[in-house]
């Protein structure tokens, strides 16, 4: 009997997440990610880099596949040293796997490498380096 009472609320979930529509189940899927909520870069604001791509500064997570994402952008300004320029943008993103992010800045998309361990995000970009380091805000 008690085995009975414990698989009733999981055949519950089972059965709710069956007559979902794709996109709300993805959202309830990512409601448990631990990337859901705010992060910000531990360290000084970046400089940019030269690989063209985005050194993100604070990023927030939704459940529903929503970023915000605050970020200086790589290019000319980085390569001459000029002082960087924070920007923000709403993208989305995607877990495809339990260690990679892809997000879509319009119809770009760039695939990073992830860790969370504790509070800190870990985020490597496309093509290795160094994981820049976030702390999630309370």
């Amino acid at each position: 009997m008690r085995q009975r009472i414990r698989t009733i609320p999981a055949l519950l979930v089972a059965l709710t997440l069956a007559a979902c529509s794709p996109h709300a189940e993805q959202t309830a899927v990512r409601s448990l990610s631990p990337l859901i909520g705010t992060w910000t870069r531990d360290g000084d604001t970046p400089k940019g880099s030269d690989n063209g791509g985005p050194q993100f500064t604070k990023l927030t997570f939704t459940a529903d596949g929503n970023l915000s994402a605050s970020y200086v952008a790589g290019g000319l300004g980085a390569l001459i040293g000029s002082s960087p320029s924070v920007k923000s943008e709403n993208d989305t993103y995607n877990t495809p796997a339990s260690t990679t992010l892809s997000i879509a800045e319009g119809t770009t998309h760039r695939d990073y490498s992830y860790r969370v361990s504790g509070s800190k995000l870990y985020l490597t970009p496309p093509g290795g380096g160094t994981a820049a380091v976030f702390t999630k805000a309370a």
